[in-house]
Parts: structure tokens; sequence; C-alpha cells
């Protein structure tokens, strides 16, 4: 019988609960890195294995990321040993521009973006930058990510070749604050390997067929992930399905990644901080089945 005194000791559990969400998710789960690998195979893909190494959504500046923070960033993608290394954009935290802030959080925007520069790949080191990048200033970034020897694409593409790599990387404008420009698409060779990166998942619209794979951030996997109802704030129009992880979009293979900071909520539940390696390669191999005797 479900008495008076088990409904109270019910509500008092259910408020210890809710409790202890809550210090998890503001003061606990934020802080965390989680190190994601993943194995994506595409029927594009031509040559041997390729490892992608992805960062995004650092926010520098807030709650829980300061210099310090992502210095160790920078060394746990370095021990992870990438073949290239690709930063999805919003590097900055908040909405304000850089005129409105103090000079010491404009300092650490300048040393986070420094320390980045320490990212190490044979392939190189590649950038887009995202909506909170553009509110703060643009330019700004992406003068201090190329000083740091980052390679900010905006609208382009690179051709990256050597003996076992035959790779054209596109980064694309911004889906929310900058022109997208599809006709760098033009200048990737049909036959040649291309990936294509971007801040949002918003611009997977934009992608041309025989694109190899596609990654973005943009969308903190939610932010907060609640049990049953899920994801529910994933910052795109394309909803929940493209809110984290792996899936398809238009039978082209895409990753998007929960990224490290916060906005607007300093807070995570289920939906950690991660830097992620992507093992790229060919179609799987069908299963091979006995011959009938």
């Amino acid at each position: 019988m479900f008495t008076q005194a088990r409904f109270f000791r019910f509500i008092y559990y259910l408020i210890v609960l809710a409790g202890l969400c809550l210090v998890y998710g503001f003061f606990i789960e934020p802080k965390t890195l989680a190190i994601r690998h993943v194995n994506i195979h595409s029927s594009h893909w031509e040559g041997p294995a390729l490892k992608i190494g992805l960062i995004a959504d650092i926010h520098i500046g807030g709650q829980h990321v300061n210099v310090n923070r992502v210095a160790k960033i920078v060394t746990h993608m370095n021990a992870l040993s990438p073949d290239i290394v690709l930063l999805a954009g919003d590097y900055v935290n908040g909405h304000k521009p850089m005129g409105a802030h103090s000079d010491a959080f404009n300092a650490s925007i300048q040393s986070g973006l420094h320390n980045l520069g320490n990212l190490q790949a044979p392939l190189g080191v590649y950038a887009v930058l995202g909506n909170h990048d553009a509110w703060y200033a643009g330019t700004q970034i992406t003068e201090a990510l190329q000083r740091a020897g980052i390679k900010v694409l905006d609208n382009q593409q690179q051709n990256i070749t050597d003996k076992n790599t035959n790779l054209c990387l596109i980064g694309l404008a911004d889906s929310n604050t900058g022109v997208r420009d599809t006709s760098v698409f033009k200048h990737c060779p049909i036959g040649q390997n291309m990936i294509v990166f971007m801040h949002s998942p918003d611009s997977f619209n934009l992608m041309r067929s025989d694109t190899v794979l596609a990654l973005a951030g943009h969308t903190h996997g939610g932010q907060i992930n609640i049990p049953i109802l899920g994801r529910r704030v994933t910052s795109t129009k394309l909803g929940q399905k493209y809110a984290y992880g792996k899936a398809v979009w238009q039978g082209i293979p895409v990753f998007i990644t929960a990224g490290i900071g916060t906005s607007i909520l300093p807070a995570r539940f289920r939906a950690r901080p991660e830097i992620v390696v992507i093992t790229l390669s060919g179609p799987q191999p069908q299963a091979l089945t006995a011959r009938p005797r």
C-alpha cells in the first residue's frame, strides 16, 4: 500500500537524486574529458586507413575551459598520434564582441589559441570558424590560428598528397554567421578522396554526393541529454538524429562531436566533453560465406 509516509519518502529521494544530478551536471561532468575512438567505413575512400583527430567547441574563457585545460587537451590529442587534426570551430566562449570583454579575457583567448599551435600531425592541422568566433572577432581568431601554424579553411580546399594519401580537404564557412560558397567543391577532382568539415551539421546539405566523410560540431551533443527525452536542444535544424555521433546523410558517412566546452548553461549531463579520433577506411569487407558442398 502506497501510504503517505512512503509518498513523502519517495519525494525526498527524488529531490536528493535531482540535487545529485545538478551537482554532477554543473561541477563534475563538464570538467571530464572522454577520448572517443570511432571507426568509419566509406564506400568512396581509397587507400590506407586515415587517422583523423577531431576537436570542436572548446569555448575558451568559459567556466570550465581555461588556458591550462587547452594545453592538456592538446597533450591528449598528440598522444593519440593522429595523421591529421581538424578543428571544427567555436574556440571562444560567450556572445559578445572582443571589445566588450576585459583585457584578461582577451589575453586568455590569445593564449589558448597559441596553445592549439602545439598540436602535431604529419598531414597538418586545419580549422574552420564557428558562430561564437564570428560574434567575437572572426578576423582576429583566424589570424591568431594562422600565427599558431594552423591553416584556416573558409570555403577553401587543401590538397594533401603523399605516397599514402590523396586527399582533398574542404572547410566550409559557418552556416549561421558565414557565407557558404559551394563553388569550392569544383576544386576537388572526381575520384580524389574528399573530406568536408564544418562547424554545424546544418551544412550537410551542401555536400557533393561523392564526399568520403563529413565532420561537424556545434551541437555539444545536446549538452543536456535527459533519459527518455534525449537531446532536446541541439542547435541544429536537423534535430536529434544529427545531434551526436555517427550517422549517414544521403549516403555519406558523417560524424558530429559533442565538443568540449559549454554555452549559455555551464553544465553538461550525459554529453561528456570529448576529443575524437576517427579511423577512416574503405568499404567494410563482406563476410565470407561457406560454399555448399
